[in-house]
């Protein structure tokens, strides 16, 4: 894809967040206020803009951007392993962290050891 298309959607996505501003809560026991994803791909690329802001030392926004993105899409595990890395390393959100490094290991179709290590001690760490 086009580097002007991956501004393009970020630009729509933040436009959409930004144009909430101001209004009530959504209702969302409804389903209410979810900024849906047009295809796999914008959640691809979205998850990239996130792991680009990592990169450029903005932990917060790339957080955001993530859990914005699993609203919409909660069964890419992607979104969750990339969430759960920023949330223990950059945040120090240790809760967060062990639950999205769960919620990756529940969508992923493979185990990764790597990763129940560190659910392991996340879980000894939160004791």
């Amino acid at each position: 894809m086009m580097p002007e298309y991956r501004v393009l959607v970020m630009l729509v996505v933040l436009g959409v967040l930004g144009g909430c501003a101001g209004r009530p809560a959504p209702d969302q026991s409804r389903g209410e206020g979810r900024v849906e994803p047009v295809t796999r791909e914008d959640v691809v690329q979205i998850n990239n803009q996130a792991l680009s802001l990592k990169e450029q030392s903005r932990f917060r926004e790339a957080a955001t951007l993530l859990r914005s993105v699993i609203e919409s899409a909660p069964d890419t595990p992607e979104l969750h392993y990339n969430l759960a890395v920023i949330s223990e390393l950059y945040l120090l959100d240790l809760e967060a962290a062990l639950v999205h490094y769960r919620q990756y290991r529940e969508l992923s179709s493979s185990e990764d050891k790597r990763v129940a290590g560190w659910i392991a001690d996340l879980e000894r760490r939160l004791q």
